[in-house]
């Protein structure tokens, strides 16, 4: 009796009462199943790699970003969107205008 209650413990421990299918094979038949199941499939992989680039801002940042937009440009990438941005102090006698200018070039999808 003791003898029965351990083994139940230990089926309940694995949790083997739930399996409900259990199907073996040798292991020539398990290579022979895996090289057909290859065929019957294709995998596909998509990796994402982000990068920023941050650059100090001194005097020639704007020559740095140039280069390094230039090498990516050389290595293959291409370019989805670009943000430019221009800003202009006129000070006149009596008057002073801050002008901000925006150009956001992009790909357009359909």
């Amino acid at each position: 009796m003791e003898n029965k209650s351990l083994e139940r413990g230990i089926k309940d421990r694995r949790g083997l009462e739930s399996i409900s299918n259990l199907f073996l094979s040798t292991s020539e038949k398990a290579k022979e199943n895996s090289h057909q199941a290859e065929d019957q499939y294709e995998i596909e992989e998509t990796v994402t790699v982000r990068k920023k680039l941050a650059f100090q801002n001194d005097e020639n940042v704007q020559q740095n970003m140039t280069r390094a937009l230039s090498r990516h440009l050389e290595e293959g990438y291409n370019i989805r969107r670009v943000e430019l941005q221009k800003n202009e102090d006129i000070s006149k006698p009596r008057s002073r205008m801050h002008k901000e200018e925006e150009v956001i070039i992009f790909i357009k999808l359909n």
